[in-house]
């Protein structure tokens, strides 16, 4: 059960100690919504405790978030912080599951998904996905950007061009944080009316090509425990600097304010 804000200064209080007003619908509530159709770029920010500690020191990560119409908490310990500090339960809209889910209910013929994916193979097994689903190819766009893209000011014109021809319902970003974030949130003016989210790993997640923690451990809040064993030398300082900063949160610690 999800626990509401008694009134709105509770909920300003959550949001002025940790600097963000968390999307309160659950994962249903913002998939159905992801379904309509928009006339502007909507984006969707899905916020971790890594986010939430890099958003203290980056200004352009900041200014990215500032620009999502929805951000959902992905993070069981901030799920635990807002609970244990402020009585508020909300609701956990993680990027794999938001993502997931997403990919079962377009609908062939009516959703134009374009996919801006971490690697050619991951691209072509979520084409391959929709396609078994009764997708026509052409309906679906995918790129897979080279490194480095987003520094790349020609390329990056050529990539929005690619997008706006495909016309896309729902754009998926899945090179990563920040980098996903900052470069849609720069270019958002020049992107088409879609639904935008910043997923990271969700889309190799569901092209089979990392595999997600048991869903037991999610349940307690130790998926990171799966994702550090896969991959611990890239993981193990994130996870510890992670750590401390979950500590000054449960202490209290006031965080940067995401300004809209």
């Amino acid at each position: 059960m999800i626990v509401k804000f008694a009134d709105k200064a509770d909920a300003d209080r959550l949001r002025d100690t940790m600097g963000i007003r968390f999307d309160r619908r659950d994962l249903n509530e913002i998939v159905d919504s992801a379904l309509k159709t928009v006339n502007s770029q909507k984006l969707y920010v899905t916020c971790n405790l890594n986010h939430l500690r890099v958003l203290q020191s980056d200004g352009d990560f900041r200014q990215a978030y500032g620009k999502a119409s929805v951000i959902t908490m992905d993070s069981r310990p901030m799920q635990m912080v807002s609970r244990i500090r402020y009585g508020e339960q909300l609701p956990l809209v993680t990027g794999a599951d938001l993502f997931a889910v997403l990919m079962e209910r377009l609908v062939p013929g009516r959703d134009r998904p374009f996919f801006v994916a971490s690697s050619t193979n991951t691209g072509e097994r979520l084409v391959r996905k929709l396609v078994d689903r009764g997708f026509a190819a052409e309906d679906i766009g995918v790129i897979s950007p080279p490194f480095g893209f987003e520094k790349d000011g020609v390329y990056s014109q050529s990539l929005l061009s690619t997008i706006r021809e495909h016309r896309p319902t729902h754009l998926f970003m899945g090179v990563g944080a920040p980098k996903s974030e900052r470069w849609v949130a720069r270019h958002l003016p020049e992107l088409p009316p879609a639904h935008i989210f910043c997923v990271g790993a969700a889309l190799d997640f569901t092209a089979g090509l990392k595999n997600r923690a048991p869903a037991w451990l999610g349940q307690i809040g130790m998926e990171w425990l799966h994702r550090l064993l896969s991959e611990p030398g890239r993981l193990l300082p994130r996870y510890a600097g992670d750590a401390y900063f979950l500590a000054c949160l449960l202490g209290g610690k006031k965080l940067a304010t995401v300004s809209k």
